[in-house]
């Protein structure tokens, strides 16, 4: 009996998903703001507004750090997004913004994504890789 990709897919939305983010990308090109005369950025576009879930990733790199040559480690955060299938693609520098969390401490944070979404032959939800860009505090 196969797998029931479909159930998975809504377990996993329901129960790994419970944060809210706007995803957002920028245009790169400029716009005539008709009051200044002035080409201004364009406004980011929204690219994806819903659930999602984020979890933290700790990635041991290994490089040559000094000018002898010795190998230094070093750990970076990173994180983890899970989105669900029927989100948009993402691309590389959108920028993500909790905008709800259980953890309260997360609202407010901005990410920039790291990579492309991974794809797989059994797909039952997105995760896609974020670097931390911004850590406001919430007053």
């Amino acid at each position: 009996m196969p797998l029931d990709q479909t159930g998975i897919a809504r377990f996993a939305e329901r129960h790994l998903m419970p944060d809210r983010v706007e995803i957002t990308r920028g245009s790169w090109e400029d716009m005539l703001d008709p009051e200044t005369g002035d080409l201004v950025p364009a406004p980011p576009l929204l690219v994806y507004a819903d659930s999602a879930g984020l979890y933290a990733h700790q990635e041991r790199i290994r490089g040559k750090g000094s000018r002898d040559g010795a190998w230094v480690e070093e750990v970076r955060p990173g994180y983890r997004m899970l989105l669900p299938l029927a989100a948009p693609e993402v691309q590389e520098d959108d920028s993500v913004l909790v905008v709800e969390a259980r953890d309260e401490q997360a609202v407010g944070r901005t990410y920039r994504v790291a990579a492309l979404g991974e794809v797989s032959s059994f797909p039952v939800l997105r995760t896609v890789w974020l670097e931390e860009h911004n850590r406001k505090a919430v007053s």
